[in-house]
């Protein structure tokens, strides 16, 4: 799954609370074909600098992608300069504050559920195996296990006794109507990415005190 940084899904929904800015991105989105500003610019009947201005502050924040193509479909000396042209990019962003991994909890029993369907074997077994499939790919793509414990909502507290508590569920509202499932599909998932990772610690089962806290500790290796 492409990660997303928090920061730029919410400089791109941010982008579209202008309300021309979200006209002229609806307009692209839904058209079937490149759009140039000319043709924005009258649907909308806005000035064309005005559309310029929001199709490239658009392309910026990474809805939109860019073309160069010449529309009279010559080409050589005389043919004219080419269309900037725009299409939808196929990103699609949700964010939250705090940062959430719903898609991720959705993904992985998704394909616990196909596989579990597939091969005839207990859902919950499959889910603690698909989670820790999922977590070993992503503790070994990860620079650090800081960053990667930050880029998922965990909120990662290192303390003075070397373990590393965790100071958000990044599956919150999953985990406060169906607890056993998420967390131990947590612990599963955070077990493979500290092994995916190297780093010197191991997941244990802690139960918060506080409903916002996730279940798992990282507490260091002993040797």
């Amino acid at each position: 799954m492409k990660s997303v940084a928090q920061d730029e899904k919410l400089n791109a929904l941010a982008a579209l609370a202008d309300p021309v800015r979200k006209a002229v991105y609806e307009f692209v989105r839904t058209s079937g074909a490149a759009v140039g500003r000319d043709e924005c610019a009258s649907a909308l009947s806005l000035p064309r600098n005005t559309v310029a201005f929001q199709l490239d502050k658009l392309a910026d924040q990474g809805l939109l992608s860019v073309e160069f193509r010449r529309l009279n479909g010559r080409g050589g000396p005389g043919s004219g300069r080419p269309a900037k042209l725009y299409t939808a990019t196929h990103l699609e962003v949700a964010a939250s504050i705090p940062h959430r991994e719903y898609a991720l909890a959705a993904h992985l029993m998704a394909q616990a559920i196909e596989r579990s369907g597939a091969e005839n074997r207990p859902i919950t077994e499959v889910l603690a195996e698909v989670a820790r499939e999922t977590g070993q790919t992503i503790g070994a793509l990860a620079g650090s296990l800081p960053q990667i414990l930050t880029e998922h909502g965990y909120r990662p507290e290192f303390r003075e006794d070397g373990s590393v508590g965790l100071l958000d569920c990044p599956f919150h509202q999953l985990s406060a109507s169906h607890r056993n499932t998420v967390c131990t599909m947590n612990l599963e998932l955070l077990t493979a990415v500290v092994e995916g990772s190297e780093a010197p610690y191991r997941a244990c089962f802690d139960p918060p005190t506080n409903e916002h806290h996730c279940c798992v500790r990282l507490d260091p290796e002993r040797d």
